[in-house]
């Protein structure tokens, strides 16, 4: 049997409002998403690709630009010999109002709808089965009992959905283990979780999420892409390729003993190299200890920082070198407020609820102490 080159991957999220990002920033980084689909079919056209699978999450919601309409279909018309197929997702699910079903998609694009089917490709001896969700939540199997029909062709799906533990639910198609490996399918492509999740198995089935090709937030950091390679019976070559234009990347940099903002900018240069520095997204917090009268103001140090970042923005977890509990026993309005907030303090195990109390008690000294109060 021959082998098929396949590319796989999902939710690009189409025009997701980027609200991290103000004004002209985020539709910069709605072009950087264009620019990477286009990257994905230069790739689909320099490695003589068989099948392009988008499994869901193409689109962020159902306001979609036409500039980005426009880029989508031109790239498809480019790979024009390439079979490409699509299941919607619970961002951009099939409907009479969705552009899956308005728009008229080129001849070489299949988009799957709510019903479960397969398409024969007799020249690669190939099934691709699909199906897309038809409403933004989807708490029953969308491949519940299913199995492929031929098992002398190559059986692919591309799906949108959770992989869960059997027994548990899910508001987005949950899919167990064990449907994996009764389908049949000798590969599942899925889409949903933003993370590559490795070349798994059930079975004779391998399945994987690749990931989605561009972060869109700092929870979604580091290196971004998809997968690509060769499929056959009992064999799946598949690996990930990196193909983001751009990264999110949080830093952690200790500034105790600093006392300027331009010590501070000098210590995070130091960390984080120039050409990362002017190609990615950075959330840099500071940690450490520093002078009660040296009041941080993060876009102070963004300013300082702007000329050599792409982008960058400032998060202070300092705290207040002080002998807090010195301070607490002085019979004074600090004292009985350091008192209470280390009381708070520790009878909470919750560990975001702490740093939200170590920061109310840090603006509340500088509050005390010099009148002013810095919240960005």
């Amino acid at each position: 049997m021959e082998k098929v080159k396949l590319l796989h991957c999902a939710d690009f999220h189409f025009d997701t409002p980027f609200r991290e990002l103000a004004g002209v920033e985020a539709e910069k980084r709605k072009e950087d998403l264009r620019e990477t689909f286009g990257r994905v079919v230069q790739m689909v056209k320099e490695e003589q690709v068989d099948v392009l699978l988008i499994s869901g999450d193409f689109f962020d919601n159902d306001r979609v630009m036409k500039t980005s309409l426009d880029h989508i279909m031109k790239k498809f018309e480019e790979i024009s010999n390439v079979r490409v197929f699509i299941s919607p997702g619970n961002h951009d699910p099939y409907t009479y109002k969705s552009y899956y079903h308005l728009v008229q998609w080129p001849k070489n694009v299949h988009i799957f709808d709510s019903n479960l089917k397969g398409i024969v490709i007799p020249e690669l001896n190939l099934c691709v089965y699909g199906v897309g969700f038809s409403k933004s939540h989807e708490k029953q199997s969308l491949i519940q009992g299913f199995q492929v029909e031929d098992k002398n062709m190559l059986n692919i799906m591309v799906l949108h959905g959770e992989v869960v533990s059997e027994g548990q639910g899910s508001d987005y198609n949950p899919i167990t283990e064990k449907m994996i490996s009764d389908s049949g399918l000798d590969y599942l492509a899925l889409g949903h979780k933003h993370g590559f999740s490795g070349i798994m198995r059930a079975g004779e089935t391998f399945w994987a999420y690749s990931g989605n090709p561009e972060g869109r937030g700092f929870d979604e950091v580091g290196s971004k892409g998809i997968l690509l390679g060769t499929l056959e019976k009992s064999r799946c070559d598949l690996v990930y390729r990196e193909i983001c234009k751009r990264k999110y990347m949080v830093v952690k940099v200790d500034i105790e003993g600093l006392d300027t903002y331009e010590e501070i900018s000098e210590k995070i240069k130091e960390q984080i190299i120039d050409s990362e520095r002017t190609q990615n997204l950075y959330k840099i917090i500071l940690t450490g200890e520093v002078k009660e009268g040296f009041t941080i103001h993060p876009e102070v140090l963004r300013e300082k920082l702007f000329s050599t970042f792409h982008n960058v923005k400032i998060v202070d977890e300092t705290t207040l070198a002080l002998d807090y509990e010195g301070l607490a026993n002085e019979f004074s309005l600090r004292g009985i407020f350091i008192r209470n907030m280390m009381e708070r303090l520790s009878q909470t195990q919750d560990e975001e609820t702490k740093k939200r109390i170590k920061n109310a008690l840090k603006l509340g000294i500088q509050a005390l102490g010099t009148g002013e109060v810095n919240i960005e």
